[in-house]
């Protein structure tokens, strides 16, 4: 019986840490995916920073002309 006993209590601490050990890793996991998706973000951004204004610019190019035709 004390043998039951001690298996059930090494089961169940064997399934909490279980769940702690998986939390540990699933939370390194998203930092480290976060890490490197903020360095690419701040690549892109080095490389191309204007993409966006450039967009911009054409969008207005483009309502002045239709302005002109109109």
């Amino acid at each position: 019986m004390k043998k039951i006993v001690q298996g059930l209590i090494f089961i169940c601490v064997f399934i909490s840490l279980s769940g702690c050990i998986a939390t540990a890793i699933i939370s390194t996991a998203v930092d480290v995916t976060t890490t490197v998706v903020g360095g690419v973000i701040d690549v892109v951004d080095v490389v191309t920073p204007d993409i966006i204004d450039d967009d911009d610019d054409d969008d207005d190019d483009e309502k002045n002309e239709e302005k002109e035709e109109g």
